[in-house]
């Protein structure tokens, strides 16, 4: 008994003086320096970093207030207005048409254009063909959001 007391004396004793090192020092390598790769800045591009809707060439799509991306020629295209012009005939029937102003990305070059109803506009080698303007009433902020309906196709 007098022995075990003595024993847990000894490590207790032991555990208070730093765990029984007994202030010897064991050398270890130091471990290597984890080598970091540099990162490479990379240019900004739109359509690669565009993370909503995606159209493809020849197809119809409908823009409004998100950017769309066209897959082939890598460009994104947005919508940053539509003018309408109203006209009467003689015989008294209105006619309203629009002219969607937008803005086409194609990695950081931006180019704008005015593309009136039933024509189009080539802007960075793409064919935006206007196929018809409207408004959407939007309930919840109370406005009329416009949107125009639009086929992309590669310019000749």
């Amino acid at each position: 008994m007098a022995r075990t007391a003595a024993v847990l004396a000894w490590v207790g004793a032991l555990a208070a003086c730093g765990g029984g090192s007994a202030g010897y020092v064991v050398d270890k390598p130091a471990p290597a320096p984890v080598k970091v790769a540099a990162e490479v800045q990379r240019a900004p591009d739109a359509w690669r970093d565009h993370r909503g809707d995606h159209a493809r060439l020849g197809q119809p799509f409908r823009l409004g207030a998100k950017p769309v991306a066209v897959d082939g020629p890598n460009v994104v295209i947005r919508l940053n207005k539509v003018d309408w012009s109203n006209m009467t005939t003689p015989s008294g029937k209105e006619i309203r048409e629009g002219a969607a102003s937008v803005e086409v990305t194609k990695g950081e070059e931006i180019v704008t254009g005015l593309i009136p109803q039933g024509e189009f506009k080539t802007i960075h080698g793409v064919r935006f063909a206007n196929q018809g303007c409207g408004e959407e009433y939007n309930r919840q902020r109370m406005t009329y959001d416009p949107w125009v309906d639009l086929v992309a196709t590669v310019a000749e």
